[in-house]
């Protein structure tokens, strides 16, 4: 087939066709099912679609008497946020770099964040208003625009199109007007992207845009439009099957075929939304994983979703839940776990929970499953699941051997009240009780994360070592990467002097994992020194994400750690410590 691909008649086809289906797709509501947080960020289009939307003008504000108010350096809709109050960070986080130094550091944000601090980090560094230097090149490099494609990246989807909206002014061009569409689609709003498309003008050489107005056609039930739209792709010479198939599917009512296909980007996700089809598994895309982890049936995957923040706690737990076991395995749940994969035991774990009314039953299955989880590096996914159903459990003398454990899971999910009493419980047995001694002592650096402070501490902090050494061949290397966080962290160790902590680096052992690049940590220094909280804040999550958590380097984690706290972000500096923490001081097992 020979198709003209005269600007004029492709935009003259463009415009007809797109009008007609963004019409349908406001009449029918055909999106209306699929996209549950829709966030609109244009008016929908009338017939004229490449028609400008005005917009809003902004209110003038004036401060109460008394309050001072500080302007953006540029203000301009490449420095707009979607922040505000203690969750904004700074608007000179950018100070002292380029545009393009701004952009290098934004589009190599990873897509993999394991730590919840640090993806909390990601998500203020994306979303807070802040100053951007003026333009220094031909073509201008924007900053918006990247921010709005990583925060789609890492999978705030919502965010994404939120930020797009407010900046739309700036996502101008072929470039820009791309972003605001995938925006559109990470959200699932159908009508925006398909608007958005609609005005584009002639002259497009990018096939993306060709490729979501066909796929705008078939949901608005236009299949031969669109299927016509994908033949000329193919004749174009188009490689891209799994695009293909789902928009059969739609076009045509076939089954997609999507087994050994690779799917990424936004526009893959919303099809694989729309059509529900089966989510290819050669994929690391944030949004699509994210479509695969509550859809299918594999735990494995739900628990890494959830592990990067892809999917909530309660979404996993939901996927426990539906996971069917036979009536036997609740006889004797504890004496399956062995016999089942890991992901299926937490599940099995789970689900048994409330069918138990004694507390100690109830101690001995979630202490397996923190056990089951920190050896499997899902710690950090699994532990608001089993906080909350270790809140059930009261904090009485005959469960002083499970102590340790729900006071670690509560200060790692910061319901800090609960875990002192859990710690209060060994504190009271430790004068009678070796164990409960040690189980205190061993509490030492997360109490301390958590901003508790006073004697109690001092008593924990003189058998902590000896605790934590005791624990295992590797409890020295141990010991010595906890008091490296807590000092750096905390700002000082104020429970041992500056030559106990020398004394301790000299004796301490090399320690395993897998490190950040010399360079990232070198430029992670530079920045921490120069009081650049973005470009810190940056590569702080590079560093992180050399390794999955429990693999990474001592060190790295630890130069993050110091660097955050440099540069004023103190609460983020702790909060990543107590995570990390968590997951490497490995208790002595105890049993009831």
């Amino acid at each position: 087939m020979t198709v003209s691909r005269d600007p004029d008649v492709v935009w003259t086809l463009r415009r007809g066709l797109c009008a007609g289906t963004i019409a349908a797709l406001t009449a029918a509501g055909a999106f209306a099912a699929t996209a549950t947080a829709q966030v609109q960020l244009v008016p929908t289009p009338g017939a004229d679609s490449g028609t400008q939307q005005q917009q809003p003008e902004a209110p003038t504000l004036s401060a109460p008497e008394g309050i001072a108010v500080e302007s953006l350096d540029s203000v301009d809709a490449e420095s707009v946020g979607a922040l505000s109050g203690a969750d904004a960070l700074s608007p000179d986080l950018w100070q002292g770099l380029n545009r393009a130094s701004i952009a290098a550091l934004i589009d190599g944000l990873p897509s993999r964040i394991y730590y919840p601090a640090a993806r909390d980090l990601a998500r203020r560094l994306l979303l807070s208003a802040a100053s951007i230097p003026p333009p220094d090149g031909d073509p201008p490099i924007s900053v918006l625009r990247a921010r709005v494609a990583a925060l789609a990246r890492l999978g705030f989807a919502a965010d994404a199109a939120g930020l797009a909206a407010s900046g739309s002014g700036a996502l101008t061009g072929m470039d820009g007007k791309r972003v605001l569409a995938e925006a559109q689609l990470s959200a699932l709003d159908l009508p925006g992207a398909c608007g958005t498309a609609a005005g584009v003008g002639p002259g497009a050489a990018d096939t993306f845009w060709d490729k979501l107005l066909a796929f705008c056609q078939a949901v608005a039930g236009q299949g031969e439009i669109a299927s016509l739209s994908a033949q000329t792709l193919l004749d174009l010479g188009e490689e891209d099957d799994l695009y293909f198939s789902l928009l059969d599917s739609l076009a045509l009512g076939l089954g997609a075929e999507t087994d050994g296909m690779t799917a990424g980007g936004p526009l893959h996700y919303a099809m694989l939304a729309v059509t529900e089809a089966p989510v290819p598994e050669d994929t690391d895309d944030s949004l699509i994983l994210s479509l695969a982890a509550q859809r299918g049936d594999d735990l494995g995957l739900a628990e890494q979703a959830a592990l990067r923040g892809l999917i909530s706690a309660e979404i996993l737990a939901e996927r426990y839940e539906a996971e069917r076991f036979r009536d036997s395995a609740f006889d004797t749940p504890l004496e399956v776990l062995d016999r089942i994969s890991r992901p299926a035991a937490r599940a099995l774990i789970h689900q048994v929970l409330p069918r138990w009314d004694l507390p100690a039953l109830k101690a001995e299955a979630i202490a397996a499953a923190i056990r089951i989880s920190r050896e499997d590096g899902v710690l950090l996914a699994t532990a608001p699941i089993f906080a909350e159903q270790t809140r059930a459990i009261p904090a009485t003398s005959d469960l002083v051997w499970f102590a340790e454990d729900a006071a670690s899971l509560f200060y790692a999910t910061g319901d800090i009240d609960r875990a002192r009493q859990w710690h209060g419980l060994l504190r009271s047995a430790a004068d009678t009780d070796a164990q409960a001694a040690a189980g205190d002592a061993r509490l030492w650096h997360l109490a301390v994360l958590s901003g508790e402070s006073g004697g109690a501490l001092g008593r924990s902090r003189r058998g902590w070592a000896a605790a934590i050494e005791a624990a295992d061949d590797r409890g020295a290397g141990r010991s010595s990467y906890l008091l490296g966080l807590v000092d750096a962290a905390v700002g000082g160790n104020t429970m041992s002097s500056d030559a106990d902590l020398r004394a301790a680096a000299m004796a301490a052992p090399a320690e395993l994992g897998t490190g950040s690049s010399a360079l990232t940590l070198h430029l992670l220094a530079r920045a921490a020194l120069a009081d650049r909280l973005g470009e810190a804040g940056a590569l702080s999550l590079a560093a992180l994400a050399a390794a999955p958590p429990g693999d990474i380097a001592p060190q790295s984690v630890i130069a993050v750690v110091r660097t955050l706290q440099s540069v004023g972000l103190e609460g983020t500096a702790r909060r990543l410590a107590l995570e990390s923490a968590f997951l490497t001081a490995q208790p002595t097992p105890q049993s009831q």
